[in-house]
């Protein structure tokens, strides 16, 4: 599957993402760097389905 490396108004790339929580349509994201982001995507549906096809771990479907 292809992927696309940003997301448009999302500042940062998918490689510099971890892992991921989202509550109401609010996504706090924890950075590869151990900074933690929060942001409201316009699509919350289409945020979650660019960071699956990404890889970015969702913490509530982790064992981890």
């Amino acid at each position: 599957m292809n992927t696309i490396a940003t997301y448009p108004e999302f500042e940062y790339k998918a490689s510099e993402l971890k892992r991921y929580i989202e509550a109401v349509g609010l996504f706090s994201i924890l950075l590869n760097n151990g900074e933690i982001v929060h942001y409201t995507p316009g699509s919350s549906t289409d945020f979650r389905k660019w960071l699956c096809c990404n890889n970015i771990i969702n913490v509530r479907d982790s064992s981890d």
